[in-house]
């Protein structure tokens, strides 16, 4: 019954709250203008605000269950909207003045480091679970980041994905991360309707940055070394995002490109050269998606 009043709450919540963000975007001049820049899909200038939104109603409805809930683990949420307010901050600051990327890289590891001082890791010995905590922040929130490339597509996936989160923390009886996961969802929900193709707001770096993070919160949760399946199927959960990444990593080494520098070389952006519409390329995708975190839910549960 609380899972549904909080993806309920965090629906109506941006459904409200985004047109309020939009019109102050446009008066204030955050808007992505796509100029000459061959990475833009759009041709108007658009805001790229919707990453202030999440952080701003997610971490409301966070703080109202920690002061009311008898959640367990509330030192962990601490940690995880601290990192979030890091990350989200800094992907603002990239989306008004691109940041160079190893100041982006140090705010991302340094989320990671508060998520293990509040007692969120990976338990493995000798540090390894330290090294593969951090790398599961960076990782996310990069991968996130590559897939808010189209209109919808970075949301839906995400969105999959906490329905995946969802489904495990319900069958372990995890309070914290089904509050997580019901809250960002319906957030997503809501933001799809402003955000779908033909897009009216982007999430920008500030939300890709967000909503990469909570999800390493999320995986890190469900992940253990004591057997594959626990290892795996939270990889899968995150899904596609991690194998596209980790192609146009190895892209971007073979070609002796830079890492952090972006390319029209993705797979959604193979299928728009094959003649799919922006809509059919995101739902494919989605598609995709929803069979690799219904694979990861099958591998870790079954």
């Amino acid at each position: 019954m609380k899972e549904g009043i909080y993806l309920a709450t965090g629906f109506l919540l941006t459904v409200l709250v985004i047109p309020i963000v939009k019109k102050v975007s446009f008066e204030a001049g955050y808007l992505d203008r796509p100029g000459d820049n061959p990475l833009k899909a759009h041709s108007l200038p658009i805001p790229h605000s919707g990453g202030i939104a999440f952080l701003g109603i997610f971490s409301l409805l966070v703080l109202i269950v920690f002061l009311t809930d008898d959640i367990a683990d509330k030192s962990k949420l601490f940690g995880l909207m601290m990192g979030g307010i890091i990350v989200s901050t800094f992907g603002i600051l990239d989306d008004l003045k691109q940041v160079h990327a190893a100041t982006r890289l140090g705010s991302e590891v340094l989320a990671g480091m508060i998520l293990l001082f509040f007692g969120q890791g990976i338990a493995a010995p000798f540090g390894f679970g330290i090294l593969l905590t951090l790398f599961y922040v960076v990782g996310a929130i990069n991968a996130i980041n590559m897939e808010d490339g189209l209109d919808g597509l970075a949301g839906g996936m995400v969105m999959l994905s906490c329905l995946g989160f969802a489904f495990l923390a319900f069958k372990a009886g995890w309070s914290a991360e089904l509050m997580i996961s019901t809250v960002l969802m319906g957030v997503l929900i809501g933001f799809l309707l402003y955000n779908f193709s033909p897009s009216s707001i982007f999430m920008g770096d500030g939300g890709s940055y967000f909503l990469g993070f909570i999800l390493a919160y999320l995986a890190i949760s469900f992940t253990s070394l004591d057997s594959w399946t626990k290892f795996l199927g939270p990889i899968l959960v995150i899904g596609a995002p991690v194998f596209d990444t980790a192609y146009a990593i190895l892209r971007r080494l073979k070609n002796g490109a830079p890492l952090f520098t972006g390319d029209r070389n993705h797979f959604y952006d193979q299928l728009m050269r094959k003649g799919f519409t922006i809509r059919q390329t995101v739902l494919i995708c989605w598609g995709i998606q929803l069979i690799f975190v219904s694979l990861g839910v099958w591998i870790y549960v079954f």
